[in-house]
């Protein structure tokens, strides 16, 4: 018997859709602004002018070095920790970088390449640190590490003090992220009508009758709505907030309008014994949502039960998610608790050959079918692999294909006027 429920996940190509300029590129660029700004005062006077800049103690500190004007500016070790990796993989990933920082291990001391914090607690063995730090233009981010971690927070030099200084920096990051996004979505005034289209849209996709509809003269959403769950990876809402009957919605890593969102690493690999586990932790996902206020919602899954005459949740649909290894804990929950192997439940995976923040003019189509094909085989065949039985892990991805229970397709974009009733 059909559940009548439906999941959908959303990613940030959802947001990137509805027009919305919520990547970390673009908010990289005015991160990068600022440090320019200050760069380029100190290429003109040479010698930048005394300043006084509160340190996080409320203590005080003063002088005319660079790394005063840049945290005057607001700037954090993030920026340039995140700008420097971009360089060698010439996009931002910002859960794998935080990870390279974070995951400390202790290596020969004979290594060609240290781990970051192993190598900024050297430098620090070895620099006079009592006098005071400088640095110059162009700022490598180590540096400015050290420099922070020495001028502004009495680093002791162990690195577990500097996890602490690196969390301290990544808060000050979220909240920066936060108002900037929330600056977008006040900005964009067509955000929330592209959403609604949007989401309408995927909803009803593969559904003989719409089960969610919008009604903008009342303020409300018709339908079924109590059948159909959200869980978002944005930091935006994307549903009406003031209107009656919403579908369920759980933006997983927080709202940028509540000031509360989330950056952090999958723990899922992460061991007690790993060297300074009790700071590393702190910076996983699991451990950081515990710490968020939530209001209680219901559960997003309805799971298999093999006594129950109710199904699991019918149908699962991805949009706009990269489906990386960042939020792969999340995927495998959701797939155990409607026990993919053994139940109905259907999924459908959106590639969008029109998308909005693409830069590539020829051959979309195909370039964005395959990127999601390579996506989809990675998520199952990995997640297969935590299957007790082996043999069922190895054909889950061929029993899905059979069964009709995997479906990879455009995504429909275009506004859909059925979905909407104005009396």
């Amino acid at each position: 018997m059909s559940s009548n429920s439906k999941l959908l996940i959303l990613g940030n190509g959802f947001d990137l859709q509805c027009s919305l300029k919520s990547s970390f590129d673009d908010f990289m660029k005015t991160r990068l602004a600022k440090v320019d700004e200050v760069d380029n005062l100190f290429k003109r006077l040479h010698n930048l002018p005394d300043i006084t800049v509160t340190r996080p103690d409320q203590s005080t500190i003063g002088g005319n070095a660079l790394s005063y004007w840049l945290w005057e500016k607001g700037l954090t070790v993030w920026d340039f920790i995140f700008y420097e990796d971009k360089q060698k993989r010439t996009w931002y990933d910002i859960e794998d970088c935080i990870r390279t920082w974070v995951d400390y291990r202790l290596v020969p001391e004979n290594a060609f390449n240290k781990p970051p914090i192993q190598q900024i607690c050297l430098d620090y063995e070895h620099s006079d640190h009592q006098k005071g730090l400088y640095i110059n233009p162009p700022i490598e981010a180590k540096q400015c590490v050290l420099v922070y971690a020495c001028d502004f927070y009495y680093w002791n030099g162990k690195p577990e003090m500097l996890l602490s200084i690196l969390l301290d920096q990544l808060h000050h990051y979220e909240k920066a992220f936060a108002v900037y996004l929330q600056e977008q979505v006040d900005k964009n005034h067509e955000y929330s009508s592209l959403a609604t289209s949007l989401l309408l849209n995927l909803v009803n996709d593969q559904s003989s009758t719409p089960a969610l509809k919008a009604n903008s003269y009342d303020k409300q959403y018709l339908g079924n709505p109590e059948s159909i769950n959200i869980l978002d990876f944005n930091y935006t809402y994307p549903i009406m907030e003031d209107w009656a009957n919403k579908p369920d919605c759980l933006n997983v890593h927080g709202l940028a309008n509540k000031g509360n969102i989330i950056f952090g690493i999958d723990g899922t690999r992460l061991k007690t014994t790993h060297e300074c586990y009790a700071n590393i932790v702190k910076f996983t996902k699991t451990y950081r949502l515990m710490a968020l206020s939530r209001n209680p919602h219901r559960s997003l899954v309805r799971p298999y039960l093999s006594y129950s005459s109710i199904g699991a949740t019918d149908m699962i649909k991805f949009f706009g998610h990269s489906l990386g290894d960042a939020d792969y804990s999340y995927f495998q929950a959701i797939f155990d608790g409607v026990d993919l192997y053994e139940s109905n439940t259907r999924l459908i995976f959106y590639y969008n050959e029109y998308r909005r923040n693409t830069k590539k003019k020829n051959d979309k189509a195909k370039s964005a079918q395959e990127e999601m094909f390579e996506k989809v085989y990675n998520l199952i065949s990995t997640y297969g692999q935590t299957l007790n039985s082996k043999d069922h892990g190895r054909n889950l991805l061929h029993k899905l294909l059979l069964e009709g229970r995997l479906t990879i397709k455009q995504s429909p974009i275009y506004p859909n006027h059925d979905y909407y009733q104005e009396y």
